[in-house]
């Protein structure tokens, strides 16, 4: 570590409301509203159940019940016993052995998520910690600071090295405690098992799915945006776009779709026919948009489901059996429906990203347009125009598409902890992966945004456009100029990108 803890940009204001935890399942846009700064409070029914359960697992502790993690060791040294006057000492022992992360500090987003995310795994009420372990989580993200933690050192059976990391600041350790503290943060004392709740959760990957997920949501607009826009440019054919598309093959996605290119279209020649189609059947990186950008919606929606499946549940282990007065071990930190349909998600989103790479490399080439080659303004001058945007194109679907490959089928280990811990997941490189790879299909279309524009102009329609592609047209134009001849392409992409992951997109 070489700084001290992150302080977030923008934290929310102390007036504004609360998110409370407990009074009903957390949901990933919660995740995400207060990874950006929304405040958290631990609710009345969170703290009854908590109590409820801390009460059943103190029971169990005085009886001398034989309880995993409670009073024996983790992992490998399971069948060791930890002494009644052993149990101050090991709390801290515990996060400090598990603290094993590699690799590049991860965004303050990232770590304010999985910190309310295993917040709220805790107020189910079955891991048997007390409510004040919980409240630590919220009070620490009330502050300005936000713990450093690494990217790497999770296989994804529980995060345990960065939520290490995170229980570390909260008991007030290093220098992130102390930086803590200095905003007015109490730190926590963590007593019998709640060290082992505290890094026993998939909080981290599932915070970053939360922030992924968004992100490749927004990733598949832009790219709606983009190839309608692509569409103008080539006057492709819109008979791609029909209604009776999906209707005669319903898959949700390709009708979503349907539905988002005719509005981005609506009102401009191409869609009413004023203009006719330059031919009868386009490319398919063109007329395949329904199906490839529908097949990444519903992919992303299945993914969507599983997080808040998990959003709502404890991956607890052991979990207390209050009617039963007893608590039993289990396998819940296994993420593997939420690593999987990580995995989903991003082959989905590889073939939108792999059709808008393929729209580029169309609208350059004169074979497919009739434009000149390289979208030039003057066709008798041997500038490049925009040809070698390619070039970068190529490389962001490439990227991208190896983003892709599956984690999950990464081969298990018998090795760890004495041959016990011999499956891992890899989820919370699956979740990393998605929001890396979303965060490339921003700036594909971004580059495909510049190419359709020019094409847009080279044919003298932009008065033709239809309502959202001219509304995209213009917000490209405010920070990419046209190419003219003798000139280069010179704009400025990132304003472009921002304003594709923004809220203001047709």
């Amino acid at each position: 570590m070489t700084s001290l803890a992150e302080p977030l940009a923008a934290v929310a204001a102390p007036d504004e409301d609360a998110l409370v935890l407990g009074d009903r399942p957390l949901l990933p846009t919660d995740v995400v509203a207060v990874a950006r700064g929304r405040r958290v409070v631990l609710g009345p029914a969170a703290r009854d159940r908590m109590r409820l359960s801390r009460t059943a697992l103190e029971k169990m502790l005085s009886r001398g019940d034989s309880v995993y993690g409670l009073n024996t060791g983790v992992g490998a040294i399971k069948t060791t016993a930890i002494s009644a006057d052993r149990q101050a000492a090991f709390q801290p022992l515990l996060l400090r052995a598990h603290r094993v992360g590699h690799g590049q500090l991860a965004p303050a987003e990232f770590v304010r998520a999985a910190m309310v995310v295993r917040a709220a795994g805790l107020t189910v009420g079955v891991a048997g910690v007390r409510a004040e372990v919980a409240d630590a989580y919220c009070r620490a993200l009330d502050t300005d600071v936000t713990p450093r933690v690494h990217l790497l050192g999770s296989i994804g059976q529980a995060d345990l090295s960065q939520l290490a990391e995170i229980g570390l600041a909260l008991i007030g350790h290093g220098d992130d405690g102390a930086a803590l503290v200095a905003r007015g943060y109490t730190p926590i004392d963590l007593g019998p098992r709640e060290a082992g709740a505290v890094v026993n959760s998939n909080a981290f990957s599932v915070g970053i799915a939360c922030l992924a997920l968004e992100r490749a949501t927004r990733a598949v607009r832009a790219l709606d945006v983009a190839a309608a826009l692509s569409l103008e440019g080539l006057t492709g054919n819109v008979d791609a776009i029909h209604p009776a598309v999906a209707g005669v093959r319903p898959h949700s996605g390709a009708h979503e779709t349907i539905g988002r290119l005719r509005a981005l279209l609506s009102g401009g020649a191409l869609l009413t026919g004023a203009r006719p189609a330059r031919a009868l059947q386009d490319p398919l990186a063109f007329k395949v948009v329904p199906q490839t950008h529908g097949a990444a919606r519903q992919a992303l929606a299945h993914c969507a489901g599983a997080v808040q499946v998990e959003l709502a549940s404890s991956g607890d282990s052991p979990i207390t059996l209050i009617d039963e007065d007893r608590a039993i071990s289990t396998g819940n930190h296994d993420i593997a429906p939420v690593a999987i349909a990580l995995d989903y998600a991003r082959l989905g989103l590889a073939q939108a990203v792999t059709i808008a790479g393929e729209r580029v490399q169309k609208l350059l080439d004169t074979a497919f347009t009739g434009l000149p080659t390289g979208l030039r303004a003057d066709p008798t001058t041997p500038d490049d125009g925009l040809a070698i945007v390619a070039n970068g194109a190529a490389s962001l679907a490439g990227e991208a598409r190896l983003l892709a490959q599956p984690v999950t089928l990464e081969q298990p280990t018998s090795a760890i902890a004495a041959g016990i811990e011999d499956r891992i997941t890899m989820a919370p490189t699956a979740a990393r992966r998605l929001h890396e790879m979303a965060g490339l299909a921003l700036r594909l279309a971004a580059v495909e945004l510049m190419c359709g524009a020019q094409a847009v102009d080279l044919r003298g329609h932009v008065g033709e456009l239809g309502d959202g592609t001219r509304r995209a047209h213009a917000a490209t134009r405010r920070s990419v100029p046209f190419v003219g001849a003798g000139e280069a392409p010179d704009g400025d992409l990132d304003t472009l990108e921002d304003w594709l992951a923004g809220d203001d997109l047709p």
